[in-house]
């Protein structure tokens, strides 16, 4: 199992130095994700401290550009760093789309496939030298001159996309290298919706489960006393209480028998009452989303909980060691190999 750093909420000058230490520190990535700044920007700034961890968009919110664009700089990415950029994609949601970003919004899934689709096609005519004519629904792409064609390379980009619900997991696991899940999950989500939609995917595309690389934040409440426990475990319940709201997490709620929770939620949070929303996330369901315990103990926890099912993971919170050596010795047990959980 891969131990990764997010760089959620970081802007594009703190995410080199953050990058160079975790490199250090013996973190197997670092993902770079579009909250206050733009995404690659962020992943540009972490390459350009790093030599050998990968880095990746967790995500770049694909429906606020088009396919044109996000390969230009996914492919300059790849050529600045030899390889070890990772292009990961998600739609966000129709508020943000259009209002946010002021662009159109159309069924997520069909026009994230055709998305894929044609950068595909692009990555295609730029490798090879073909004529490139992607014609879809959403997105035609049929002109490329040679004054715009990037230099040649060779590296590969792994393309990998957010999935919540099973149409999106089955469409990465049809077409991507990767699934960049959400923290807000479950082991019986996971079981019953998401990796049996991860191999009809698959088998959709004839390839087997280590074609595709699994990846999530995790909640991880951990801490050496009490307060700092305590500390992180409210803000780990407000956390959970927020994504609960939203009805798209109805159905990890319900694979526990809490899907009732979730209208409650969403009528607090219309009210404005977002302070009082975590008192309703209880220790049964903090449980079943949450590892909680010292950060020793995290590796151990992981492995239990999510071994065969996920294959790199990282700290939704950052990790409580002020001790480098210390936090070097915890990161290397996430790579120890113990038997994985049953699926």
């Amino acid at each position: 199992m891969k131990i990764d750093l997010g760089l959620i909420g970081s802007s594009a000058v703190d995410c080199g130095p953050a990058a160079a230490t975790a490199e250090t520190q013996g973190f197997d990535g670092v993902w770079a994700s579009e909250s206050v700044t733009d995404a690659f920007l962020q992943s540009q700034a972490a390459l350009m401290a790093t030599s050998q961890v990968s880095v990746g968009t967790a995500i770049a919110v694909a429906f606020a550009r088009n396919p044109m664009s996000v390969a230009y700089l996914s492919w300059d990415l790849a050529a600045m760093s030899q390889g070890r950029f990772v292009l990961g994609l998600g739609s966000q949601i129709q508020a943000h789309v259009e209002r946010r970003f002021s662009m159109p919004w159309s069924a997520p899934a069909g026009r994230m496939r055709e998305f894929l689709l044609a950068l595909d096609a692009i990555f295609t005519a730029w490798r090879d030298g073909t004529r490139l004519d992607f014609q879809g629904e959403h997105y035609q792409h049929t002109l490329m001159t040679p004054v715009f064609t990037p230099h040649h390379h060779e590296h590969r980009i792994p393309t990998m996309i957010a999935a919540v619900g099973a149409r999106m997991t089955e469409l990465g696991g049809e077409l991507c290298d990767g699934l960049l899940l959400h923290g807000m999950t479950t082991t019986s989500y996971l079981d019953t919706v998401t990796l049996p939609a991860v191999e009809r995917g698959l088998a959709t595309s004839g390839r087997d489960r280590d074609a595709l690389e699994l990846y999530a934040p995790i909640f991880m409440v951990m801490g050496d006393t009490e307060e700092q426990v305590a500390d992180l475990t409210r803000r780990t319940r407000e956390q959970i209480a927020f994504y609960a709201s939203t009805p798209a997490y109805r159905p990890v709620l319900a694979s526990v028998g809490y899907d009732e929770l979730q209208p409650e939620l969403q009528a607090m949070s219309r009210a404005g009452r977002w302070a009082e929303m975590g008192d309703l996330v209880d220790d049964r369901l903090l449980g079943e989303i949450a590892l909680v315990g010292t950060p020793e103990e995290m590796p151990r926890l992981a492995k239990e909980r999510f071994g065969g099912r996920l294959d790199r993971l990282s700290s939704y919170f950052d990790w409580p060691v002020d001790d480098p050596d210390r936090l070097r010795d915890i990161l290397a047990a996430f790579a120890d190999d113990p038997a994985p959980a049953a699926r």
